[in-house]
């Protein structure tokens, strides 16, 4: 036993070193200029990758299978540096040869394969590997295949060249933007987090929230928005602010499993909320081709509503409940609280300033990191020290490896599915299928991003889904950005979406509660990302688009939805609503969100009758007292 925890502690220590060197590395392009395409992709790939092997080696997750595991981690940290490395040495050289490739290319290239696939699995679990084996397969034997999903005879030589010595495989968009933008940000959001910057977010929204109706619930909504937009997981974001909320709102008298749901919808929806998204925001605007400002601008009044609607819920489902603010909780004032941490937010302030100037996103976020670095010595007992440096570099390392083996792995999907023209195919088969109409079309896509993207990272569910399902759409009459929103809204929602429900299941492991039970109740409360991205691929007002005053009606007209949606999902609305109440209660949100004054004034009708009859009800329902 003393000879494995020295073994692994040595293993530990290296991949350590790796994560510094990695860190330093990405901040010094991100300052100074990123590196030629591939070099700066494959240097990424080969530190990060190194450094999953070694964690997974020292850190077993099976303790009945750890030769096994160090075994096969041995062969992919050695296939993965190996052929990073010799891309990067013989680059100039490959280039020049005019696509004439050698044994030795083909050799490193399908290393560079197994140690992805390995990577994958480690770090993802069975699924992303195994669909990258089937377009694998397919690349190799789909030429057999009849009819319209077939394609030309590709060599295995072909294959491996196309995958490993350009920049349309793995080392194409998905992994450009783990090797740029990714990772700076992930490691902008532990700066942050790490000098104390959640704890406040989270101390804001109770003093904010906390003398009102359902306070720790909303305060759980308001600190998991501001954290998850940083983070680039969902799950991530519900075990960092999960832990304070959810016990809050278990303790102000909500159900567990709503409590756990509160907190899983909250941090889910960090991932499309502007200015960060996770990350998200930048990897979409390298895929359509469009300035990040136009994606976080486009994405701000859905996300804003997201998390009005799930405020507005909660405050209903206390309202119906009967809970009461705690009139003994002592809560500071908000500007004590706002005063006491108010220049976390200026990194942020920052990020987006440079932005709109126009600065590079990366070097952006780069300058953001730093000033959180500065910003950490205000005050002593958050001041950054060696030691916390350190911390932040292993904390990052960590977030990257489930988002390297992603963009990994995509890198073959879409680069075999460049090859093959199966993106074309596959566009074509939806456009049959839903025989030319759009609406069929649009629910397909949300059927197939709902399963595609259970078990998946948002980064790698979008990616798999940005290939497959948007360019149907397009096709079909959608603007590229209003098909890509529509994707990564039901990716995103996957991982709230029973029964693979990573962000539920984590919320439920605090709450108590049952996993399946969350789910439910997170349906529920996320409903309203279930409608919205349908209007705006129709009616793009919601996306900034149009005159000002068709913009701030449709605004209006969604935001009276939201709290139609809400009533109907929670029960209450002025007073408890029956069951045909609540459903005449989702038709008037679903015709208010619809832009159009007609859809607008039955939205609002419905809406009205519905309260006064509920009202009504409930007064005759109340014994008079004598």
């Amino acid at each position: 036993m003393a000879t494995k925890s020295k073994f692994s502690d040595v293993l530990s220590k290296i991949a350590f070193v790796i994560a510094v060197l990695l860190t330093l590395f990405q901040s010094y392009t991100a300052l100074f200029g990123v590196l030629t395409a591939v070099y700066q992709r494959a240097i990424h790939l080969g530190l990060a990758s190194s450094y999953i092997f070694l964690f997974n080696m020292a850190n077993p997750k099976e303790k009945g299978k750890v030769f096994h595991i160090i075994i096969i981690n041995f062969i992919g940290l050695v296939a993965s540096a190996g052929s990073n490395f010799y891309i990067c040495l013989h680059y100039a050289e490959i280039q020049g040869r005019l696509g004439i490739t050698t044994e030795l290319d083909m050799i490193f290239g399908a290393l560079l394969l197994v140690a992805i696939l390995i990577m994958g699995y480690e770090s993802l679990g069975w699924a992303l590997p195994t669909i990258s084996v089937i377009f694998l397969l397919y690349g190799l034997f789909g030429h057999l295949i009849p009819g319209a999903l077939s394609h030309q005879a590709f060599t295995f030589k072909r294959l491996i060249s196309f995958l490993y010595l350009g920049t349309e495989g793995v080392f194409g968009s998905a992994m450009s933007v783990s090797a740029t933008f990714i990772f700076i940000f992930i490691l902008f959001g532990a700066f942050l987090e790490k000098s104390g910057a959640g704890q406040f977010f989270v101390n804001l929204a109770l003093t904010a929230t906390g003398r009102v109706t359902g306070g720790p619930a909303l305060a759980a909504v308001a600190s998991s928005a501001l954290m998850g937009t940083i983070s680039g997981s969902g799950v991530s974001n519900v075990v960092t602010t999960g832990t304070f909320t959810i016990p809050l709102m278990k303790a102000n008298g909500y159900d567990k499993n709503f409590a756990g749901a509160v907190e899983a919808v909250a941090s889910n929806g960090g991932q499309i909320l502007p200015p960060v998204m996770g990350s998200v925001a930048f990897l979409m605007a390298e895929m359509i081709g469009v300035s990040y400002f136009a994606v976080a601008k486009a994405a701000a009044v859905p996300a804003l509503l997201y998390f009005f609607a799930v405020g507005i819920a909660v405050y209903f489902e206390a309202k119906r409940l009967n809970l009461r603010p705690d009139p003994n909780a002592q809560y500071e004032r908000v500007g004590v609280v706002f005063k006491s941490g108010f220049y976390y937010l200026l990194p942020i302030a920052l990020l987006i300033v440079f932005i709109i100037c126009g600065y590079s996103v990366l070097r952006a976020g780069a300058y953001a990191a730093i000033l959180t670095i500065a910003l950490s010595y205000v005050k002593k007992d958050t001041a950054f020290h060696l030691k916390d440096f350190g911390a932040v570099v292993t904390d990052v390392a960590k977030q990257v490896r489930p988002i390297v083996a992603a963009c990994a792995c995509a890198g073959i999907i879409m680069g075999i599915t460049s090859l093959t023209n199966l993106g074309i195919k596959l566009s074509g088969l939806i456009v049959t299928v839903s025989q030319g109409n759009l609406m069929i079309a649009l629910v397909m896509t949300m059927l197939v991003s709902l399963v595609m993207g259970m078990g998946l990272p948002t980064t790698a569910a979008y990616l798999l889904l940005a290939v497959l399902g948007a360019p149907a759409l397009i096709k079909l009459g959608a603007d590229p950005l209003p098909a890509h929103l529509f994707i990564l809204y039901f990716g995103c929602m996957s991982t709230i979406t029973p029964p693979v429900a990573l962000s539920t299941y984590a919320a439920a492991g605090i709450s108590g509660g049952s996993p399946m039970k969350t789910g439910i109740y997170a349906m529920k409360l996320a409903s309203v990302a279930f409608l919205i991205p349908y209007i705006f691929v129709y009616g793009q007002e919601l996306l900034l688009y149009g005159s000002l005053g068709s913009i701030l009606l449709a605004i209006l007209s969604a935001s009276l939805g939201c709290v139609a949606l809400a009533g109907g999902m929670i029960g209450w609305l002025g007073a408890k609503m029956p069951m045909p109440l609540r459903f005449v209660l989702v038709g008037a949100a679903i015709t208010l969100m619809i832009p159009g004054a007609l859809t607008d004034v039955i939205g609002v009708v419905l809406m009205a009758a519905c309260v006064i009859t509920a009202v009504t009800l409930s007064k005759r329902q109340t014994p008079k007292i004598q």
